[in-house]
Order: C-alpha cells, then structure tokens, then sequence
C-alpha cells in the first residue's frame, strides 16, 4: 500500500472516529454553560486567577497571589499547570472561559480515540486500530473524568498514554527524529499534565519497550541508547518540575491530615466484589455522590470476547510459510499478554492486598 493511500485510509478512519465522538461530547457542546462536575468549580477559579497573574506579567508562576483569600498561595510547586494553560490560552483569545473548559474536554476525549488508534493500526491493523480507538473514547472512565469528575489533569494525561506507546514503540524499532521527537514531547507534555499518571505509567512503558526489545531481539547497545535518549531527556526536561518531589519526601505531611479519608491511602482500596459489579445508575438526589470504581459487565464482556477472538485468530490463522504473517501473530500474541498482565497487576494493587506495596 502506497503512503498517499496509507494516509488516506487512516484519514476517513480518524473521520469515522470524530463521528462516533458526537454523542459523548454532546453535553460539552454549549458556549456558556460547563457541566456540573466534582472539581470542574476549582479549575474554573484557577483558570481566572492564572488569567489576572498572566495580564500583570506573571506568565508561569508557582505562586498564585489572589488565592486564600487574597494573601496568596504556592500553588503551583507540584500542582499540573498544562491543563490549565491549555484552557487560559484559548480564554486569552477570546474564547469565553466556559467554551474553552469545553473544548479542553473534547479534545482530550477525542485525543484518546485519535491516538488509541495510531498506536493499535500498528499492531491489528486499520479495523483492529478503529475498533480500539472506538472503545478507548468510550471507555467509563475517560468519560468520568471529563463530565463527571471534571478532572482536567487526568484528562489530559489519558490521551498521552497510547500517543507515548505508539511513538515510543516506533522509534525503539525504526528510530527516526520524528518518533523520538514525538515521544519526548509526549512524555514532557505528560509530566507537565498529571503527576500520579507519570509515576504510574513511566514504569509501564519501560516494561513494554523492553519486552518489544527482546520480541525483536535487538542489539542490546541499540536499544539501551535510545531508551536513554527517550527517558533521559523526557524526564531530565521536566527536573525541575518532578525533582523538588522526589528529592524533598521528608517534607510532604499530606498523611497527617485527618479531615478527609481522600487524603489516606488504606481508605482508598477497593474489593473484587465493587471491581466486578454491574454498574449502578447515578442518583442526582446525592449532594456529594459517591464514586465506586467498577469495571462493570459490558467492559468485562466485551475484554473477554476481545481477548477470546485475538486467541482464536492467533491459533487458527498461523502460516508457517509467510514469515512476515508469523512475525505479526507474534507481534500480536505479545501484546495480548502484556495487557493481560497489566491488568492483573493494575487490578491488584488496587486491593487491601497489596497494602504492603504502597
């Protein structure tokens, strides 16, 4: 297949997902009026306050000075500030502060679909990269974050996460300044977007480089060196943002605050009963609602007939004759036992059990 061509279907496949997009984004699209959320009120007022430093010439400060009432507030020394630059600069040109918390929202949900897809067309192809993009827009949780949580952070850290597999995979294996440049801006774009997603998934990505690293059996000269370029320079960038957390631990007293069980870790486990229960119906009576974290049965169901076709296609559609067909069922079995066991292991230390880990 030729590139105009190449380019031309992943064109009309991102179309069709922009498409699939328009009811999701649907309670997002209005021009004055934000969606009632959990913490969408907070950035809203941050977004307002990072506007009035911006025109007194505070244009990346930590110190926020119409917080707390006014006397002021280090907000930002280890607080995400892209999320909230990215709804301020479009607000600075003009955009009203709601539509451009909107527009912040659908395009981290659109993101998620657009790059889900990139990262898996690699792996299953054009209709196994829709089908995925499709499932990553709609996934519980990406649309939690955005009309329900109102968590802008996390929202933007979502769609990084298949943007930096599918960008990093790239130039571990073909190299290239477009893909290494890609993934170090991902990664620094993910430092700067949600903090507790880059100390989670850092690691992850790692362990999925170096499997594909040992799947294609690469020098192991070739391999170290552009790891470290990538996670040398994608963290090194940002050190000054990440360092003053990981060198100053003795200083965080968030644990002794007792007026918030959000604050304390052994409050925060689940049990695989809540994982597997079907989804409850939102009850708008509920002042301050809870929020279970569940799986639910349509995401069950639909991972275990995904995982249960991959399976099938890998055992019965196996040639031995066509080394290029056998180096991608490889591919493919590889990647199915990598998200196999991430969730496994994502799903445990979200248990009592794991307490010893935290």
């Amino acid at each position: 297949m030729t590139t105009f061509r190449k380019r031309t279907t992943s064109f009309w496949h991102m179309l069709l997902l922009t498409l699939w997009s328009i009811p999701l984004i649907s309670p997002l699209l209005r021009w004055t009026a934000v969606p009632c959320t959990h913490d969408g009120h907070l950035h809203y007022h941050r977004v307002a306050a990072m506007r009035h430093a911006w025109e007194n010439g505070l244009y990346f400060s930590r110190w926020m000075p119409d917080l707390a009432f006014g006397y002021g507030y280090p907000f930002f020394v280890y607080r995400e500030p892209l999320p909230l630059y990215a709804v301020l600069w479009p607000h600075l040109l003009g955009l009203p502060l709601p539509a451009a918390t909107n527009l912040f929202y659908i395009l981290t949900i659109l993101a998620c679909g657009w790059f889900m897809f990139l990262w898996a067309r690699d792996i299953l192809g054009n209709w196994g990269g829709l089908v995925a993009g499709m499932a990553y827009m709609t996934a519980p949780y990406v649309l939690v974050d955005a009309l329900i949580r109102g968590n802008s952070p996390e929202s933007a850290a979502l769609p990084l996460f298949p943007l930096l597999l599918w960008a990093s995979r790239r130039w571990l294996l073909d190299g290239g300044a477009k893909w290494f440049g890609t993934a170090v801006f991902g990664l620094i774009i993910l430092a700067f977007s949600h903090n507790i997603s880059l100390l989670i998934f850092t690691p992850t990505l790692l362990v999925y480089l170096l499997a594909l690293a040992w799947q294609h059996k690469l020098a192991w000269r070739l391999w170290l060196a552009r790891l470290g370029l990538l996670f040398g320079l994608g963290l090194g960038v940002t050190i000054f943002y990440t360092g003053g957390a990981l060198l100053e631990l003795n200083s965080v007293t968030l644990e002794q605050s007792t007026n918030t069980r959000n604050n304390d870790f052994r409050f925060n486990f689940t049990t695989p009963a809540e994982i597997l229960a079907p989804v409850a119906p939102e009850d708008p009576s509920l002042l301050n609602p809870p929020l279970p974290f569940r799986l639910g049965w349509v995401v069950l169901g639909l991972a275990t007939v995904g995982v249960g076709f991959t399976i099938y296609d890998l055992r019965f559609t196996i040639d031995r004759q066509d080394r290029n067909r056998q180096s991608s069922i490889k591919n493919r079995k590889l990647h199915v036992w990598l998200m196999l066991i991430a969730t496994a292991v994502f799903l445990f230390i979200s248990l009592p059990a794991s307490k010893f880990i935290w």
